[in-house]
């Protein structure tokens, strides 16, 4: 009997594993066994949040283990492998995470009314913590283009986006693969074809045509 692959999901700022089950029962249906870890974005540092995707890691005890990350935590992955080595093996697909800091996140920032709810994700998701990548896997990148989401309350974005993250800020050197689809920052969680792009990146290390989907 073949064993499912095992799939963590690490859920973004202010959010849960909750909003990661549709992407979930998605992969789930294309065979994957699919695990949840909760961390608080605003309450911790993605560094402080690195060690307890670290930890849920080690709980699950597989010597593969593929990783998806929406937003946010794309950037605490960043952290844990700078600081955490001997991780297992497997692939890694982000979505809408800002590589290279967010335009959005430190407009509103400079808001107070709206800088809690960056709370201690700041540093990261204004580019100003990154570490340098470097995990050794296989790493995707699914960016979104439909420009509608947090970024109006900074009064939108200045470029292509999807609402909350610029295009620009979501390419990364040590990417394997980098495609953009038209759904906005929470869209790309709720669709089919993210969905199918991220199945077929973590069996083949190659997301398929958008046509072939």
């Amino acid at each position: 009997m073949t064993r499912k692959p095992n799939v963590l999901l690490i859920h973004g700022l202010l959010s849960n594993p909750v909003q990661m089950g549709y992407m979930g029962r998605q992969l789930e249906e294309r065979g994957f066994h699919v695990h949840y870890v909760f961390y608080r974005s605003v309450m911790k540092s993605a560094r402080e949040n690195s060690q307890i995707v670290c930890d849920k890691i080690r709980e699950i005890n597989t010597p593969q283990l593929h990783l998806v990350a929406h937003s946010l935590g794309g950037l605490v992955l960043a952290h844990m492998f700078d600081r955490e080595d001997n991780l297992p093996s497997g692939r890694i697909v982000t979505m809408g995470t800002p590589m290279k800091g967010s335009w959005t996140a430190k407009n509103l920032a400079e808001n107070p009314i709206t800088s809690p709810f960056i709370g201690k994700s700041l540093p990261a998701l204004s580019g100003e913590t990154v570490p340098e990548w470097r995990a050794p896997h296989d790493w995707g990148m699914i960016a979104g283009r439909s420009n509608t989401g947090l970024a109006m309350l900074a009064g939108g974005l200045p470029a292509e986006g999807d609402g909350t993250v610029l295009v620009e800020e979501t390419f990364h050197p040590a990417q394997k693969e980098h495609i953009i689809v038209d759904k906005t920052h929470t869209g790309l969680l709720f669709s089919r074809t993210t969905a199918a792009l991220t199945a077929e990146f973590l069996k083949t290390g190659q997301f398929k045509p958008l046509a072939s989907i």
